[in-house]
């Protein structure tokens, strides 16, 4: 079974200023637990006119006010960049990164969020023409509402966000959420793992994650995805790598 390319850095355990629940153990968690399935790769930072593509000047001289915060951020959305352009090459990639970004509008940022990993790396290969339209899916827990923002006015770029009640109504969701995927240059996920049961959202099955991985990769063979939101660290890196081996069985 083919590894998964994973850009990730140890930068992205530095304990920059930000919550507590936000902490640098998720990332080592996922990295212990899938590290015989993953190909890491050490990501460079984005640019700061990456960072442009997808955001106001006046919000990145806001985070580059913090330089250790700043930059981490900039190699998190370089590893995002990384991901989506190993895509493009019809090879999986899933960036283990930290800040997430989902929160992160053209102007503004929260929820742990500074700036919006996805939209800048779907953005970067639009602008290389790399990809002439992109779908992106979000299954985290909380609404990806800067992801939105950024992206509402392009006509290239579709932005589904999945919500249920119930795990059989979300994983009916996402499915009808990738049942055009085909037809787009490329499909993103911003993959939030706190719908898990012992999470926050208290919906999701270790196995669903799995099945989850299975039906995104089976969607379109140009896909990545974006490690967003996931908060019980005990299971964490086991969901991410089901979520990893369903990729990994739909790629065989």
């Amino acid at each position: 079974m083919s590894k998964i390319l994973v850009p990730y850095s140890n930068d992205f355990e530095t304990g920059y200023d930000t919550v507590d629940c936000e902490s640098p153990h998720r990332v080592i968690e996922i990295w212990l637990r899938i590290k015989d399935a993953a190909d890491f790769v050490e990501p460079e930072p984005c640019s700061v006119s990456d960072l442009l593509l997808a955001h106001s000047e006046k919000l990145v001289k806001s985070v580059e006010g913090d330089s250790a915060l700043f930059s981490v951020a900039r190699r998190a959305a370089g590893g995002a960049i990384m991901a989506a352009r190993t895509a493009v090459t019809g090879k999986p990639a899933f960036a283990l990164i930290r800040p997430p970004g989902h929160h992160a509008g053209y102007d503004f940022n929260g929820g742990f969020c500074f700036f919006n990993n996805m939209a800048i790396a779907v953005k970067r290969l639009l602008s290389d023409g790399l990809i002439g339209n992109a779908l992106v899916v979000d299954i985290d827990l909380h609404y990806g509402n800067g992801t939105f923002d950024i992206v509402k006015d392009d006509p290239r770029i579709a932005f589904r966000n999945i919500s249920a009640s119930t795990r059989f109504e979300f994983m009916d969701a996402f499915e009808d959420a990738l049942k055009d995927a085909a037809a787009f240059d490329i499909v993103g996920c911003s993959a939030g793992f706190d719908t898990y049961i012992k999470d926050w959202g208290a919906t999701l099955l270790t196995r669903d994650y799995q099945r989850m991985g299975s039906l995104f990769a089976s969607s379109n063979p140009r896909h990545f995805s974006i490690l967003e939101g996931g908060y019980y660290i005990n299971d964490l890196g086991i969901n991410v790598s089901a979520y990893l081996k369903g990729i990994q069985e739909a790629c065989l």
